[in-house]
């Protein structure tokens, strides 16, 4: 990581906060999408025989939108993050448009992403392994209604979420109805999307990469392996902090390192290169450690 590097994400995530402000304001009164071209892909993947059976596995789904005028070279690939898909980035469960139809108004062309294992790109339980559980009330407290529970300081100012946000509310439950298990591999989660992220970007060309919470990891080794087929990286609250996982007990000791390592190589599972260099994640060191 170089401070260039910082510095793109940085402006990046001011130029995302900007034009996403004027989501809003564009939804109450948008024009028709002008779509000169649109379909689906799978990308990355192999064959491997499980268990007596031969079966693929590690491919994502990418289903993409050009504008009739696109005015910037570059699309945009959209990651979604845990429990979620790609509808994360086309709709709100309240009916409003997502990120994707903002920024094809916009001129970009966009592709969005359901993760290998996830939506579209098939559970292989064989390869994969375990996968995360859906629970309502987990829901509630990490995205519906995080000021009912503050399991942060900052989870009392959440005002944003439409309607009651409990289960029978029709925005809930259509929220609710969108979730996905994940796969449960922390590590594995990351080796998967690089490799299919990577193909991905093979087959289209450079592109900016949107990753959000859980693909915030993402995104990190695909820049760090072909820095010439990512223009830019808008991590939105990305999966962290580093090195350590966080326990969400409450105030005032809300920050509290897990007792293992999450992220060994600092803000991810899987290698990275750094300067000077870290033969293994063990040559490196939080500040202050």
């Amino acid at each position: 990581m170089n401070r260039n590097g910082i510095r793109l994400v940085a402006a990046a995530t001011a130029w995302l906060g900007i034009a996403a402000s004027a989501l809003v304001a564009q939804n109450a009164d948008a024009p028709p999408l002008s779509i000169k071209r649109q379909g689906y892909l799978f990308a990355g993947g192999k064959y491997s025989t499980v268990n007596g059976r031969r079966v693929l596995s590690g491919h994502l789904y990418a289903e993409f939108q050009i504008p009739s005028r696109q005015t910037h070279p570059w699309p945009i690939v959209m990651v979604h993050g845990g429990s979620q898909s790609g509808t994360n980035f086309t709709g709100t469960p309240d009916g409003r448009e997502g990120w994707a139809q903002f920024f094809l108004r916009q001129g970009y062309a966009v592709y969005v992403v359901d993760q290998p294992g996830r939506g579209r790109a098939a559970f292989e339980a064989d390869v994969y392994g375990k996968a995360t559980r859906l629970n309502p009330d987990t829901t509630q407290q990490r995205f519906v209604a995080p000021e009912r529970y503050r399991l942060w300081p900052q989870a009392r100012l959440h005002t944003q979420w439409p309607g009651s946000g409990v289960p029978g509310d029709p925005v809930f439950d259509q929220f609710f109805a969108s979730q996905l298990p994940s796969i449960e591999d922390y590590t594995a989660q990351q080796v998967l999307n690089r490799d299919a992220l990577l193909a991905l970007l093979e087959k289209i060309g450079p592109a900016i990469l949107l990753t959000h919470s859980q693909s915030g990891a993402f995104g990190w080794p695909v820049a760090d392996a072909r820095p010439d087929l990512v223009k830019a990286i808008v991590a939105v609250e990305p999966n962290g902090p580093p090195f350590y996982a966080v326990e969400n007990v409450g105030e005032p000791d809300w920050f509290r390192d897990a007792a293992t390592l999450l992220n060994v190589w600092g803000i991810t599972a899987v290698p990275l290169t750094y300067a000077p260099a870290a033969a293994k994640a063990t040559d490196l060191a939080a500040a202050g450690a």
